[in-house]
């Protein structure tokens, strides 16, 4: 995470406001957030260096049963890999999505 972000972040913490700013309660989804903004970040230098050739992007692939998660996860692990597949998977030269977050193969507003 950039310091930027991490200053907004723990002046959030400290004053108590983190969780209705929209920031995760826990350092799980803390984390998300921070793999989520350094694609972003990412993606925007690699554009500014001309790789159009190269795509990233940060992506959910949902609440899959595993250990992790449990036995009630409604995705089997088949359907949580379909989206990390999917991305690894576009054509070259596709262009898009690129810096984005994509769940259900859908690019989401982040």
């Amino acid at each position: 995470m950039n310091s930027l972000i991490l200053s907004l972040l723990f002046r959030d913490v400290k004053d108590g406001v983190h969780k209705s700013k929209g920031w995760s309660n826990s350092a799980y989804g803390t984390s998300k957030i921070g793999v989520t903004a350094l694609s972003k970040i990412q993606a925007r230098a690699f554009s500014q260096d001309s790789r159009e050739d190269i795509l990233i992007n940060a992506c959910c692939p949902g609440w899959v049963r595993t250990d992790m998660a449990g036995p009630k996860a409604p995705k089997s692990p088949d359907e949580g890999a379909e989206t990390p597949v999917y991305l690894a998977l576009l054509p070259p030269n596709a262009g898009s999505p690129h810096g984005e977050f994509v769940s259900d193969k859908t690019v989401q507003q982040w």
